[in-house]
């Protein structure tokens, strides 16, 4: 298996985590995938790179920094884009010559003061991926600053976390390329969300012969699935990217949003535009409501394939992954939207 992303995340088909609130718990036990898999060893190595970058006195510094980080240098500096090294090599030296980025830095590393936490809840999510696929690699981890030039890189054999992205909205610098609903989603809580959700990519197989909305649905259905059940303990809020007031509109107006799309006949609608209305991303999905938040479609999707999993209890982890028809699962979900109060 191989696949490698590198990404902000703004794309229409995985969007993850706003400004939440915990809206649910559960005991220390479910949440310790190391007690259901007790056999299964998982150590992700993480090397803190945000400390080398302020040493940077000269050229041949930061070059030697990109040659010992080839891969990182390539697919999350954007190296690969450039004539030579040297060209990337001087950018950084101004850029990490600048008093401002002592601040960043430092600001970074208090904001992920625990960043074992992190680490943690990614090394039991692999515990579950692992042993649902044992042929699985497990990835080292990298974290630097950089200057909000860039978020995330991922593959299957290395992950870079840009650390001052993901103080979103908690910093005194954000992104200026993204909306702010957007930026807002960047928090340590979000990162290993976000990374499984970019993993599920991996093992599930999409449907891709509808081009429905409905699949769309579906298919970010299965990914929330993943992650929800690699992170049995993360809250839906963090899964979904909603926040608080979010959660609680689609819980209670379940039954007026599917209402909304089964009388309008969306459930089969092949036009790009319009199914991007309601699992692409938006503030909000205004043909449902103005306070119908955006990705409303998807997270439908995610309902549909809870029901299908409650309701075919023969249907394993592995078998939904790989199940591709998302008509299908709809149609054996026997999906009935109850609002949550």
């Amino acid at each position: 298996m191989n696949f490698s992303t590198n990404f902000r995340i703004i794309p229409a088909y995985l969007y993850f985590v706003g400004t939440f609130s915990i809206l649910s718990s559960c005991g220390s036990d479910p949440c310790d995938q190391m007690n259901k898999y007790p056999d299964v060893v998982i150590e992700i190595e993480t090397e803190r790179l945000e400390d080398q970058l302020v040493t940077f006195d000269s050229l041949k510094d930061v070059l030697s920094f990109i040659s010992r980080n080839r891969i990182l240098a390539d697919y999350f500096l954007d190296a690969n884009q450039y004539p030579n090294d040297t060209i990337l090599a001087m950018r950084m030296l101004r850029l990490f010559q600048q008093p401002s980025i002592d601040s960043l830095i430092l600001e970074s590393k208090n904001y992920f003061g625990d960043f074992d936490k992190n680490i943690e809840e990614l090394e039991s999510a692999y515990r579950f991926i692992k042993y649902q696929y044992p042929e699985v690699k497990i990835p080292r981890m990298q974290t630097m600053v950089s200057g909000l030039y860039n978020d995330m890189y991922i593959s299957d054999s290395l992950i870079v976390v840009g650390l001052d992205y993901f103080m979103g909205m908690n910093g005194r610098h954000h992104p200026n390329d993204i909306p702010q609903y957007i930026v807002k989603r960047y928090m340590k809580e979000s990162l290993a969300p976000i990374v499984l959700s970019f993993v599920s990519n991996e093992f599930n197989q999409p449907d891709l012969k509808h081009n429905t909305l409905l699949s769309d649905m579906v298919n970010l259905g299965k990914s929330y699935y993943f992650v929800s059940t690699a992170l049995p303990c993360i809250p839906d809020s963090l899964v979904i990217g909603y926040t608080a007031d979010e959660m609680r509109l689609v819980n209670e107006n379940q039954e007026v949003i599917w209402a909304n799309l089964i009388q309008n006949e969306l459930l089969y609608e092949t036009n790009h535009f319009i199914r991007n209305k309601f699992v692409g991303e938006s503030p909000n999905v205004v043909e449902i409501s103005e306070k119908c938040p955006g990705r409303v479609g998807a997270w439908l999707g995610w309902q549909i394939v809870n029901a299908y999993m409650d309701k075919n209890p023969e249907v394993s982890f592995k078998d939904l992954m790989n199940e591709s028809d998302a008509h299908k699962i709809f149609q054996l979900s026997g999906y009935k939207p109850r609002n949550k109060n």
